[in-house]
């Protein structure tokens, strides 16, 4: 697959399919995503889940009034969410910017990332 050099929904879809897939297959992530929304990415769970994302980066990276959710009570709920949590997010989250987007491009979803990482810790207090 060629690298995507902009931000469009067709292509965070891309990101989010790849990372979920990775999540999925995840001992520690993988659980959470499995009870909440089920094993097969393909369902409508998902499909919604993968929009809602789309629309948070969008929002997040473009400005966009696309995202209408709460990212830290989403959150909350996860039972065993810790900062380990926060470095295997990210961990494989790179590993899907880089499999979708150019360098350059990926560089500014993990900064942004990374900062949103950070703001989950101090909200979460963990």
């Amino acid at each position: 697959m060629e690298l995507k050099n902009t931000i469009t929904r067709e292509n965070l879809r891309l990101l989010m399919r790849s990372f979920y897939i990775r999540t999925l297959h995840d001992k520690e992530l993988g659980p959470y995503f499995i009870n909440e929304l089920g094993n097969d990415i393909n369902n409508e769970e998902w499909q919604a889940h993968i929009e809602l994302l789309a629309d948070f980066w969008l929002a997040e990276l473009l400005g966009e009034k696309t995202y209408k959710g709460n990212i830290y009570g989403a959150h909350i709920k996860v039972p065993h969410i810790n900062r380990a949590s926060f470095v295997n997010w990210l961990e494989l989250f790179s590993l899907s910017l880089d499999e979708v987007y150019t360098p350059d491009i990926s560089n500014i979803f993990i900064e942004k990332a990374r900062l949103l990482s950070k703001d989950f810790i101090c909200h979460l207090n963990i």
